[in-house]
């Protein structure tokens, strides 16, 4: 630009001397043909050297003189600073049209292209698993175990235990547990029943209960009469058999017995839960089940493996190509959540307009700053590069103006004598 400048600079005093120089050259020859060009060549040279005068005063003191009403922008830079500060905050840059324009802009649906190339982006650099090494090294387990823990002991000592107890009695109750609790306890009965062990047992307690009977008189002598025509392998028999009957019928759904030994179990459990709760044992048994865990060894060890997975699939081959998928099903779906994309919209928005509210009186007092950092020297190269190319063309056509408006003058005056 600044080359730009010095090259019509340059342009400019050619002009001014080429006017100069025909002024010199007609000097002897004011009459005719000649006379017109002379005219012509000293309105020109009138013309250049005005409006030289009237560029250079805009910036410094045509050839040092300071002649009053020159240098106007080294003299009014206040004026001027102020004027750039308020056309950019009540023009340009006003708070108002920055607001308007913000509320037409759609900001969420513009960063997610860019959300996703940049996460395409770091998940498949080759620093990401350095940043997640260091983040995961980074995390206190010493500082955090003991927080997690305290807050799981909280958490369980909150629980109301008989509350809980009670309902899962009921649940139990309503899904039918108690009923496959009570033939699972048949099944195993009735396998247990149903051993060569349990038959000798059976037959050998009840001949030694019916031998140790001491009875007397005619009973005596049919007991014995009886255990004469029976040993304790046919008791055995028989017992087992009753006692396995029994048992199969308690498995009939709409057995009478088996509705009354559910009914004993859940009122004894019940009637348990209120004792224990009554006594404090249900706290008791809570407190001694938590002290008997490892809490803190157990977090510990956990942190430190998922620690080690983490760090050892960030350096895999795979990483990258496991885990942008993962990220891009995420962006997928998030770009699928209109709602979601509205709120984003929102708090985007609601952050830059208090950014704009906060920080817009700062526009003016920023460009002021910068402005005073130049000295006068600096502001007028500052101006000049950026219009002077233009200015000195007004000197150009200054100079050719007056050259061809000399002409006219001149042409009428000897049209009219």
């Amino acid at each position: 630009m600044a080359t730009t400048t010095g090259k019509n600079k340059h342009i400019a005093n050619i002009s001014l001397g080429v006017m100069a120089a025909g002024f010199a050259a007609t000097l002897p020859f004011r009459e005719g043909g000649l006379g017109l060009l002379h005219a012509g060549f000293e309105a020109g040279v009138i013309g250049g050297l005005a409006d030289w005068f009237a560029v250079t005063a805009l910036f410094r003191h045509p050839l040092g003189i300071p002649i009053p009403h020159t240098a106007l922008l080294p003299k009014n830079r206040k004026k001027m600073s102020d004027g750039i500060v308020r056309v950019l905050e009540e023009r340009l840059l006003a708070k108002e049209s920055m607001l308007d324009k913000l509320r037409e802009l759609q900001l969420a649906e513009q960063l997610l292209p860019a959300l996703r190339q940049g996460l395409h982006a770091a998940v498949h650099s080759e620093r990401l698993p350095q940043l997640i090494e260091g983040a995961l090294r980074g995390i206190p387990a010493e500082k955090l175990v003991p927080m997690i823990t305290g807050e799981i002991r909280s958490a369980v000592e909150r629980i109301d235990l008989e509350a809980a107890l009670r309902g899962f009695l009921r649940n139990a109750a309503e899904n039918g547990q108690d009923e496959r609790l009570l033939d699972l306890l048949l099944e195993r009965a009735e396998e247990w029943v149903n051993t060569e062990g349990m038959r000798k047992e059976f037959g050998s307690a009840v001949m030694k209960l019916v031998q140790g009977m001491n009875l007397g008189g005619l009973m005596q002598f049919a007991v014995n009469a009886f255990i004469g025509y029976l040993d304790e392998d046919r008791v055995g028999t028989m017992l087992q058999s009753f006692v396995i009957m029994k048992i199969r019928e308690l498995k009939i759904q709409s057995n009478d017995q088996r509705a009354a030994i559910l009914k004993h179990l859940h009122d004894g459990l019940d009637t348990l839960i209120s004792r224990l709760s009554e006594t404090g044992q249900l706290q008791l048994m809570r407190d001694e089940l938590i002290g008997s865990f490892d809490l803190d060894g157990e977090l510990a060890r956990l942190l430190e493996v998922w620690r080690e997975k983490g760090i050892a699939f960030a350096h895999s081959e795979t990483f990258a190509a496991q885990a942008w998928p993962l990220v891009e099903r995420l962006l997928d779906r998030l770009e699928q959540n209109q709602g979601l994309i509205q709120s984003a919209e929102l708090w985007l928005k609601e952050q830059a307009a208090g950014l704009i509210e906060r920080n817009h009186v700062r526009i003016g007092s920023f460009v002021k700053e910068n402005l005073d950092r130049l000295d006068n020297d600096q502001l007028v190269e500052l101006i000049e590069d950026k219009v002077g190319q233009d200015l000195q063309w007004i000197r150009v056509n200054g100079a050719l103006c007056g050259f061809l408006i000399g002409l006219l003058l001149q042409g009428i005056q000897m049209i009219v004598g």
